[in-house]
């Protein structure tokens, strides 16, 4: 964690890090490694205030919008829902045949999104439980989603050339963004409906072999 000043105030020795995310609370911040070992952080102290060790595949992380259940994306296909701040097992949902890679929930609170290896992105009500729908038009796994700031359109992408933009309420394609190689991220504007996201460039001006490492937009009417 970096200070206003630009030093660094925070570092925590967990072995190789895949994934963190901040508590909607601004609280605490959850850090997975390699290991399968999710860090929970005290970001006023910088202490941990707990840890647990999976016996699973730990992908992408995220609490609920209200802040009171953790959840865990993992390498069987499932979705794994802790209590917080007690961390004790819920629920674990069978979302997908193959690994289950990457979570995001909507801000208006209604729904999540999760992303698979089998290429699908399913839609699941916050409430229920339940998957209300799936998008099926990317032909690789799914690594990055992104709701927009109204909860209307959701951004999915993978090592396809093209980013899908789906209406959440339809499952309908609004947009398909052409990329020119695989997209690792995307994200939405909090406030606008405008897209970032960064793909796997090469600067084959003068190094093929060369990552680019650019930052893109996509702005909609």
């Amino acid at each position: 964690v970096w200070s206003g000043n630009g030093t660094c105030c925070l570092s925590v020795p967990s072995g190789e890090n895949i994934n963190i995310c901040w508590s909607p609370d601004g609280q605490t911040i959850a850090v997975g490694n390699k290991d399968d070992v999710v860090t929970f952080i005290d970001a006023k102290t910088h202490r941990s205030k707990a840890e647990e060790q999976f016996k699973f595949e730990v992908n992408e992380i995220s609490w609920n919008n209200d802040n009171n259940m953790f959840f865990l994306t993992n390498g069987n296909g499932c979705i794994n829902i802790l209590s917080y701040p007690e961390l004790k097992p819920i629920q674990s949902i069978n979302a997908h045949p193959s690994n289950c890679i990457c979570i995001k929930f909507d801000p208006m609170g209604k729904y999540f999104a999760t992303g698979s290896a089998d290429a699908l992105v399913s839609l699941w009500d916050v409430d229920e439980l339940v998957c209300v729908r799936c998008f099926s038009r990317l032909d690789w796994p799914v690594r990055t989603l992104s709701f927009s700031h109204d909860g209307k359109m959701l951004a999915s992408a993978s090592e396809d050339h093209f980013i899908d933009i789906a209406e959440v309420e339809t499952g309908e394609k609004l947009w398909e963004v052409q990329c020119e190689s695989p997209t690792f991220t995307v994200a939405w504007h909090p406030k606008r409906p405008l897209l970032a996201f960064a793909c796997d460039d090469k600067d084959g001006k003068y190094d093929s072999s060369r990552e680019a490492g650019t930052v893109k937009l996509f702005g909609l009417p």
